[in-house]
């Protein structure tokens, strides 16, 4: 019969049936829904109640009609010839088909929804068609199909369970049937060759393949490179009878001589395959002959007869979680065993994948995604958390190598096949970190909390973490949160109730991935929602108390004051502008006052250290003076330790004079946030109240934010003398009155020190600041005088040297030189020895110490000079003596200790010229300089004037004051003579004078022997 007949018997045939039966059922399912276009899509498999199907590939359908489709109501086109047929009780029962006029359609016959809804690679979509023979269950075989497709194979599996029960007619001699019979259309062509042969897998293959010619090669191979191969295959069970052969004999009523392949007969298939290239079709037959429940699986293949090298694809799970991480195996196993043996687990190549879960929402992750099996591990491990509370179906798509049977599950909990997983609402999480706020949170790095400050807003995250240390993002709070800051104990949060500084409460929701952000206003601190002083080392505590979860922060902090203020209990100390005349006064280093450092809050129970670069003093310059409050190294340029919030002391010193005053952060902590300085989670080195960056970093010091007053007025403790080498005008003696404009009586260099209770210098007592209140240039100020006190009418005065003092202020000291001069008394006086004193003392009453302190010693004598009367010979030189004398108490004695008495030759005037001695016939001359005591003149011959001897005299007188017309010869030619040495009357008295005489009277001399040998 031609393909036309046949069109047109069956269209006949469709149309009384469907008259007869009527449109009972309308039910039509996809596999692959959309599939079967094009070489990348694989199959598209169309199944009806009826189980007549149709297999699109590349674009068309291949099974006969291609172009037909079941749809609508049943019956359905029966140009689709396929099916499967039950016979029972010498009845074919099955889809109705032209060939059969008396065909009896299933009792009942349905076929499920598809799940899962949508497929990809490696995931197997599956629908159950159940059948019903009679109406009457319990007398007659039932049978359900789970049809099968994995993606992208060219196969779909058929997993049938035929149920017949006891009361059912069956024998060996009446067996039941199972037939699958289809007319294949083989890609195009309606033609082919049979095939029987028993794959590599020892399955046996039955069924038809196209050829390019009209001979067909072989029965039991398949030729080379062919691309489509429509067959049935073994699978678990084999085949009892098949048949290969020309299509319509499968459909064939004849009772006589039927056809080897027709599925009506009473016979089973002739288990024959065709070797004519002609219009085929195939059909296999499993057979029963008790009642039972039967299973057995096969395969229809449409396209390529690869078979899958591994049976399926495994999950093993627990079958529920809390929203927490759980794991999940994934396994790859040659064996349809489930769960799979150990021996059966595929251990090498590589076999990758992403598991899957529907619905898709609520969100589901996993990792790794994807995951890789095969030589590296044979069993994988895959991580899952769900965002909430819900129930999917596990499955894996993008498998690089699809199984032979999809996916199975295995139910560890149950120990039961099911790909069901429930996720409860059952918030996850084991505990929790507290960090800064847009810090990325770090398993097994730090998580700081950088330092806060007390009056700003700060803000911390509050991440929820997982057993592994892991953020938690799908952590939900029922109950919401506690997030407390406390006192840290033993390097953790302090569980004391006391020491809950500040609290808030939270909400947590999934939506917010485990991470939260909470913040902390100032404007809380009265509701207990932010702290209310400054604390030294704080954590920050997270509880879920819903759930008994609580979590302290790894890291801790500071949150420290805004600033100091400084003053001082004594307000006369604090003045807005240093002033030289303030009345108030305080001995440097010596008296005691007050100064306090004020925290902006209570809290503060810190140290607060001096910068000594930032203490100025008067003039505005950095001092050089120490402030302190102990003298012990430990508190050097420290305040004492605060107590609620107050540094203060009243036993505070100052080493200088004058001012001095705090500069912004002069007074300073960088110390009280140590536990952050320490890992740089604040500006080492700042005092920034404001924060820099995101998150904020604020400076690790806090200070006072203004210059302070100006502390003060500081004077000098006392002064101190220290003295130089004084010179006494004749060395180791001074003679009354003894001074000139050249050299005065005595030279007493001396410094006065202006020094503070510790003993060292008060440099800023100056002059140039007006802070020095002792004038060194007036000679009334410093109070000279002797000890003891002179006798005789001598008096101490300055010398008429100018000047006679020298001496100003610089750096607290005044380097002085005072010259003396002790004026002669009117009548000769014995010796005396005595030492110069001073008494230093300021306008603001600082005094020398001692109060009279000697300068130096000196010695003092009355003295004279006294020329010795000589005479001699006037053809001799002659030698005249002058003795410096002074009064020993009983009479003048030489002063053996002078060899300082000169004066000019000038000043000795020579007269009253007698006898034949006229002027400058003699010389005056010196013949030896003063030492011990005397020194010699020396006057020359006067020789012989022709026949006259130049005899006669000479008086000399020595000039103290003026030479009044005198004349002197020291040549021949006489001049005049010269003023004394100004000054030399007061020391010395009266002019000395005496005669020189030549050769009035016998030479001095009484007996001269003149030896020769």
């Amino acid at each position: 019969m031609n393909r036309l007949i046949k069109s047109v018997l069956i269209n006949l045939l469709y149309v009384a049936v469907f008259a007869f039966t009527g449109s009972v059922h309308a039910t039509v399912r996809v596999l692959n829904n959309g599939g079967g276009t094009n070489s990348s899509n694989a199959l598209e498999v169309t199944i009806a109640d009826s189980t007549q199907m149709q297999i699109k590939r590349l674009g068309s359908g291949q099974l006969y009609q291609p172009g037909t489709y079941p749809s609508g109501s049943y019956p359905y086109n029966s140009l689709l010839d396929n099916g499967v047929y039950i016979r029972y009780n010498n009845r074919i029962y099955g889809a109705n088909h032209f060939a059969y006029s008396a065909a009896t359609i299933y009792n009942s016959f349905s076929i499920s929804s598809v799940q899962p809804g949508s497929t990809s690679q490696g995931v197997t979509q599956s629908t159950t068609s159940s059948l019903s023979l009679t109406s009457s269950i319990l007398s007659s075989p039932t049978v359900n199909i789970v049809w099968k497709y994995t993606y992208p194979l060219d196969y779909i599996t058929a997993e049938v369970t035929v149920t017949i029960p006891a009361t059912a007619t069956v024998s060996t001699g009446n067996p039941i049937r199972y037939y699958h019979a289809v007319d294949t259309y083989l890609g195009g062509n309606d033609n082919g060759c049979g095939v029987r042969y028993t794959d590599t897998n020892g399955k046996l293959v039955v069924g038809t393949y196209p050829l390019t010619n009209g001979t067909c090669p072989s029965s039991t191979s398949l030729p080379a490179n062919l691309d489509v191969v429509e067959s049935f295959r073994e699978r678990n069970g084999k085949f009892d009878h098949h048949c290969v052969g020309y299509w319509s004999d499968f459909w064939s009523t004849a009772t006589s001589n039927p056809p080897a392949c027709s599925i009506s007969k009473s016979g089973s298939l002739s288990d024959s395959i065709t070797t004519t290239y002609q219009d085929t079709g195939a059909a296999i037959e499993f057979d029963f002959t008790a009642p039972g429940i039967y299973t057995f699986s096969y395969d229809f293949v449409v396209g390529s007869t690869f078979v899958p090298n591994y049976d399926h694809f495994e999950i093993r799970h627990a079958g529920s979680a809390t929203l927490c991480p759980t794991e999940v195996k994934v396994l790859a196993c040659l064996s349809s065993a489930v769960p799979c043996p150990d021996d059966q687990l595929v251990s090498s190549g590589e076999l990758k994948g992403s598991l899957t879960v529907s619905p898709t929402t609520p969100t589901v992750t996993d990792t790794p995604d994807p995951f890789t099996l095969g030589s590296n591990q044979s069993i994988g491990t895959v991580t899952m958390q769900g965002s909430a509370a819900a129930t999917y179906t596990l499955g894996v798509s993008g498998l690089t190598k699809a199984p032979l049977s999809g996916v199975k599950c295995w139910n560890t909990a149950t120990s039961s096949q099911s790909c069901s997983f429930t996720f409860t609402n059952t918030p996850c999480v084991n505990t929790f970190e507290c960090m800064e706020n847009a810090l990325t949170y770090s398993s097994s790095g730090r998580n700081p909390l950088y330092t806060k400050v007390l009056g700003k807003d700060f803000d911390v995250d509050v991440v929820a973490l997982l057993a592994n240390g892991s953020q938690s993002s799908g952590y939900n709070s029922v109950t919401g949160l506690t997030v407390d800051l406390v006192l840290e104990s033993s390097n953790t949060c302090s569980t004391n109730l006391t020491d809950i500084v500040a609290t808030k409460l939270v909400t947590f929701a999934a939506s917010e991935n485990g991470r939260k952000k909470v913040t902390f206003a100032a404007t809380d601190a009265l509701l207990g929602g932010y702290p209310k002083v400054s604390y030294p080392k704080l954590r920050c505590r997270v509880r879920d108390i819903g759930l008994g979860k609580t979590g302290c922060s790894s890291d801790n902090f500071a949150i420290r004051p805004q600033s100091f203020s400084i003053s001082s209990t004594n307000p006369s100390l604090a003045l807005s502008t240093p002033s030289p005349t303030a009345t108030y006064t305080r001995r440097a280093g010596t008296d005691s006052f007050n100064l306090k450092a004020v925290a902006s809050d209570s809290g503060y129970n810190g140290t607060p250290s001096i910068d000594t670069t930032k203490v100025y003093q008067h003039d505005g310059v950095v001092t050089v003076g120490q402030v302190a409050f102990d003298t012990n190294p430990v508190n050097l340029n420290k305040f004492p330790a605060a107590s609620s919030g107050v540094s203060s002391s009243d036993t505070f010193k100052y080493s200088e004079v004058g001012f001095f005053q705090f500069l912004a952060q002069g007074v300073y902590d960088d110390t009280f946030a140590a536990v952050d300085k320490a890992n740089g989670d604040c500006d080492i080195g700042g005092f920034d109240n404001n924060g820099t960056g995101t998150p904020k970093r604020y400076g690790c010091s806090v200070g006072n934010t203004n210059a302070s007053s100006f502390f003060g007025r500081f004077i000098p403790d006392r002064f101190e003398i220290t003295t130089g080498s004084s010179v006494q005008a004749c060395s180791t003696f001074v003679y009354y009155g003894q001074d000139s404009g050249t050299t005065a009586g005595i030279v007493v260099p001396f410094t006065v020190n202006a020094r503070n209770g510790s003993g060292g210098l008060t440099t800023y007592y100056t002059g140039t600041s007006s802070y020095a209140k002792f004038n060194p240039s007036a000679w009334a100020n410093f109070n000279f005088t002797t000890n003891p006190a002179l006798v005789g009418g001598a008096a101490l005065d300055h010398s008429v040297f100018n000047p006679f003092l020298q001496g100003s202020w610089s750096a607290g000291q005044a380097s002085m030189v005072a010259r003396f001069n002790v004026t002669r008394p009117a009548g000769p006086i014995a010796e005396q020895s005595f030492s110069v004193t001073t008494r230093v003392q300021d306008s603001d009453n600082v005094a020398t110490t001692p109060a009279n302190f000697a300068l130096t010693s000196a010695t003092y004598r009355y003295g004279r000079l006294a020329i010795t009367p000589a005479h001699g010979s006037e053809l001799l030189p002659l030698i005249v003596p002058v003795e410096a004398q002074y009064w020993s108490g009983s009479g003048y004695r030489r002063s053996t200790a002078d060899t300082c008495t000169t004066f000019p030759l000038d000043t000795i005037a020579m007269r009253n010229y007698r006898g034949n001695l006229n002027a400058c016939e003699t010389v005056l001359s010196v013949n030896s300089a003063m030492n011990k005591g005397l020194m010699s003149l020396r006057l020359s011959a006067p020789g012989v004037s022709g026949n006259t001897p130049n005899t006669g005299s000479v008086d000399l007188d020595l000039n103290f004051g003026a030479a009044a017309g005198d004349q002197t010869c020291t040549s021949a030619v006489p001049k005049n003579a010269v003023d004394g040495t100004a000054g030399m009357a007061s020391w010395f008295g009266a002019d000395p004078n005496a005669r020189a005489t030549f050769g009035v009277y016998k030479a001095p001399i009484i007996y001269m022997r003149e030896n020769f040998q």
